[in-house]
């Protein structure tokens, strides 16, 4: 019998429990354009708030939103490359428009498109670097892309942490920084799983991230609000709530 919970990955809608100010309030700054911070501890939730905002705005045309990883970065080539990617797969829908968006817009890297083994995704996209200066073409990219579709685009990006384990890191964020800073149709959600890193990226005065946007704390999900939850997953499954004489 199928469990009535979710366990280890993210919260889709069904199992999304409480979060109402932290949802009205995301949902706010990705309509307004405001970058926002998300701090909290593991396994609390903070994927899967972005997910259920980022659903919200599906329907609309003013407004796309752009999930990034950056977990499986270990360099900043890594992160460039996973960036351009993302950006160009996620503003296009079918591998013609991927191309031809990342010929247009990316000189200085080479789209590769294969065949993908997953049914659900039938072609995959990567990035291949042929030019060194390619920095600041990449990091303009959603900018560049908002410009020509005339939307506004929210990019998403979950372990943004890991930029902070890069050989000199400090130098990578001033980079990030200074070129996203000057952005007027792109806007950023930044969050990850280790608090402590987190808090002197966007904390500490000395750091370059250091008021970027606003700082989204996570709190513990109060009691009653995992009552109802847990009752009503029990009642969908076909199971009665047990009292203790």
């Amino acid at each position: 019998m199928k469990t009535p919970f979710v366990y280890g990955i993210a919260a889709d809608e069904l199992h999304f429990t409480d979060r109402e100010e932290e949802t009205r309030r995301l949902r706010m700054n990705f309509e307004n354009g405001i970058n926002t911070i998300i701090i909290s501890p593991r396994r609390w939730g903070k994927t899967s708030l972005v997910n259920y905002v980022a659903e919200q705005f599906r329907a609309r045309k003013d407004i796309r939103v752009v999930k990034l990883d950056a977990f499986a970065c270990r360099t900043p080539e890594d992160f460039y490359k996973m960036f351009a990617t993302e950006i160009i797969r996620q503003t296009a829908t079918k591998a013609e428009e991927w191309v031809a968006n990342a010929k247009r817009f990316l000189s200085s890297l080479v789209p590769v498109v294969s065949v993908s083994s997953d049914p659900m995704n039938t072609f995959s996209l990567s990035m291949k670097i042929v030019d060194s200066n390619f920095t600041e073409e990449v990091l303009t990219l959603p900018e560049r892309v908002a410009t020509e579709k005339n939307l506004h685009i929210v990019v998403c990006i979950d372990e943004f942490q890991q930029i902070g384990e890069f050989t000199d890191s400090i130098t990578f964020q001033k980079k990030l920084r200074s070129v996203w800073q000057h952005q007027h149709k792109t806007s950023y959600c930044l969050f990850g799983s280790k608090r402590h890193l987190l808090m002197y990226m966007f904390q500490k005065s000395n750091y370059p991230f250091y008021k970027f946007g606003d700082v989204l704390f996570l709190e513990r999900i109060p009691l009653p609000y995992w009552t109802k939850y847990i009752g009503s997953r029990f009642l969908e499954a076909g199971k009665k709530s047990m009292t203790h004489s």
